[in-house]
């Protein structure tokens, strides 16, 4: 031990705790184990973030309007995510949250609603049903 100089032995640990730091937190920012295993986010399938999503919608966010103003209809008159072709995902850089029927989120979950597909719906998502916003936010 005597051998040794502390300063090389305080800079291997700092190094070796750096890159550790790194890759821990390369893997809390999102890394995807599937992308990293070579699966391409555009492989996956179009409904993989449907598990994230609860089928009902919270009150607050049921009885909102649209940004452009449009009412949500009546829960038996809702379309289901499969019936409006729902995805994952942008299409052509279009994005729910840029829809006409996306009723922004209410209750502070990061997630809205629609008035025209059931269940929650994320404005980073995107349906068969989008048709860009008439009005556009001030702030």
């Amino acid at each position: 031990m005597g051998d040794r100089n502390p300063r090389e032995s305080r800079r291997r640990f700092l190094r070796a705790t750096g890159c550790g730091s790194a890759i821990v937190l390369a893997g809390c920012l999102g890394e995807d184990i599937s992308y990293a295993a070579g699966e391409s986010a555009v492989d996956r399938p179009e409904d993989w973030c449907f598990d994230e999503l609860s089928e009902s919608v919270p009150e607050i966010e049921a009885d909102a309007v649209s940004i452009d103003g449009i009412e949500r209809k009546d829960d038996d008159e809702l379309l289901s995510r499969e019936e409006a072709a729902y995805q994952c995902g942008p299409v052509e850089g279009n994005v729910c949250g840029t829809c006409t029927y996306y009723i922004d989120d209410r209750d502070g979950d990061a997630i809205g609603a629609c008035t025209e597909v059931e269940g929650e719906i994320r404005s980073t998502d995107w349906c068969a049903l989008w048709a860009p916003r008439e009005k556009i936010d001030e702030e």
